[in-house]
């Protein structure tokens, strides 16, 4: 299969990576606004760079498209790619705007081809470990969840609460500060009416179908590189957290008082940029009809259903129900 890479920065790479370790695929066409990006990225995989992801995806005919660039760009590069005939992993978020979303959603199954979102803290060992756990009820039940995040990384953190605990019907919220004083190079042309990156301080509750209730706080006025987020669980049985998930282990380090003999052990420490070829390479094996993890486009426009809810419940102090997921 044909591979082409649209945004060659930091996670366009990181997907170069990803496809590069997968037999029976090649990296066709590398694109970016600045030239000497797009060649650099192309060069170590022998692949043609581009300025016009349009001229790449119609004289190189990918099978496979990675949306890497800034957000205000996912859609019209995605639906491109869609109605070529190629399968599309878009990074989050999915889209700038809701009705982006829906489109992009659309577009993908009218044409019969997958659109995934680019969630790779999916594939976190740790988070799998846990959702495992989570599945047998070897931690008992449910009874309180505690997500705290990185502002950068709240995106994520909105995606792994559905993943791990199911899906969200409503929300409350408080928030001091605005996007204004986030330093996010990509705001532009992303909608006033979505959260995704919280400014000073923010928390919300969050209702979930099972009628489990879980807070998540989040702010960037922490170091990054140090804690990108931390997950405590409450069950009937004890308590279990997974603390300090970062940069160079972002499996972080287990801290319960369950009694987990006979469970999976914890799994060894991951640098955090091993993720993306995980979630890269799901991708691929989903589209080769193998069984595997990802996040579809609906997921991806489902966090984006919570990241209005969030910011629709700060502005107005009221408890916002979501829709139904479509």
């Amino acid at each position: 299969m044909r591979v082409a890479i649209v945004g060659c920065g930091g996670a366009g790479s990181e997907h170069a990576f990803g496809y590069g370790q997968v037999e029976g695929l090649r990296i066709v066409g590398c694109c970016d606004v600045v030239l000497e990006k797009a060649q650099q990225l192309a060069s170590k995989f022998g692949a043609e760079a581009f300025t016009d992801f349009k001229e790449m995806i119609e004289q190189v005919r990918p099978d496979i498209v990675s949306v890497c660039t800034f957000e205000k760009d996912h859609a019209v590069v995605a639906i491109t790619a869609l109605n070529a005939g190629a399968h599309v992993l878009c990074e989050k978020m999915l889209a700038a705007s809701l009705d982006e979303a829906k489109t992009m959603v659309r577009v993908a199954r009218e044409k019969n081809k997958l659109l995934a979102t680019q969630f790779n803290y999916r594939h976190i060992p740790s988070v799998r470990w846990l959702k495992g756990l989570l599945s047998s009820g070897a931690l008992g039940e449910l009874l309180l969840v505690n997500l705290m995040v990185h502002s950068y990384c709240h995106h994520h953190g909105v995606d792994l609460l559905r993943f791990l605990f199911g899906e969200v019907i409503s929300v409350q919220a408080a928030m001091r500060g605005g996007r204004n004083e986030v330093p996010y190079r990509g705001w532009e042309g992303i909608s006033e009416d979505l959260l995704y990156i919280p400014p000073n301080s923010f928390c919300a509750i969050v209702h979930f179908e099972s009628g489990l209730l879980g807070v998540t706080t989040s702010s960037f006025r922490h170091r990054l590189e140090d804690l990108m987020l931390e997950l405590h669980l409450v069950t009937t049985k004890g308590r279990l957290s997974l603390r300090r998930m970062r940069y160079e282990n972002i499996c972080g380090d287990l801290d319960t008082n369950i009694d987990l003999l006979g469970a999976p052990s914890f799994p060894e420490p991951l640098p955090f940029k091993a993720t993306f070829a995980l979630s890269v390479q799901s991708f691929v094996a989903v589209v080769r009809g193998e069984p595997a993890e990802i996040a579809t486009g609906e997921d991806g426009m489902r966090a984006m259903q919570i990241e209005h809810a969030l910011l629709m419940a700060a502005r107005t102090n009221q408890l916002i129900t979501l829709p139904p997921m479509a």
